[in-house]
């Protein structure tokens, strides 16, 4: 499954929910800790956020993935955070299969979907990012209630960053 550096990425919720696949990945995505974190509190703790700063990328054409080319200061499959509290330090995503970040609500401040309900919490207005399914008619949430998994986890999501997205 493809994605595409638009507002609207299209994210497939089910076995691993809300994890960051490389193909959707750029500096200034906001991030918490994800179900494979083991670092502690390298993050501040349970709830805190960071930003992604830096992208790891593949070796260089011609190495091998043994020797991946010095000036590459971050690996494959790797991403650096800067934690809000101040901390920075590189997380899988992917790498060793494993992935220790999900994607946090990255809209930007003072975006509000006026005339949208949340069918999670029903709040009116979704403020952030609104997640539409693609399978129900109708059917949107806010982050909170789309990272609770309040909707079928089998089901494909528009994620849509501004008022004025498209689907």
């Amino acid at each position: 499954m493809g994605f595409e550096h638009y507002d609207i990425i299209f994210l497939l919720k089910g076995q691993k929910p809300n994890f960051i696949y490389s193909e959707m990945l750029e500096v200034g995505l906001r991030v918490v800790r994800g179900q494979d974190w083991k670092w502690d509190d390298q993050d501040g703790g349970e709830g805190h956020a960071g930003t992604i700063v830096e992208i790891g990328r593949p070796p260089s054409a011609g190495n091998s993935t043994s020797s991946p080319n010095p000036t590459d200061r971050t690996p494959d499959k790797t991403v650096i955070v800067q934690w809000d509290h101040g901390a920075r330090s590189n997380y899988r995503i992917g790498y060793q299969s494993a992935y220790d970040l999900l994607v946090f609500d990255n809209a930007a401040a003072g975006v509000k979907h006026s005339n949208i309900i949340c069918d999670g919490c029903k709040r009116h207005g979704i403020i952030g990012i609104r997640w539409k399914c693609t399978e129900c008619f109708d059917y949107d949430l806010c982050t909170q209630c789309y990272m609770a998994d309040v909707h079928e986890l089998t089901h494909t999501f528009e994620r849509y960053q501004t008022t004025n997205s498209v689907g």
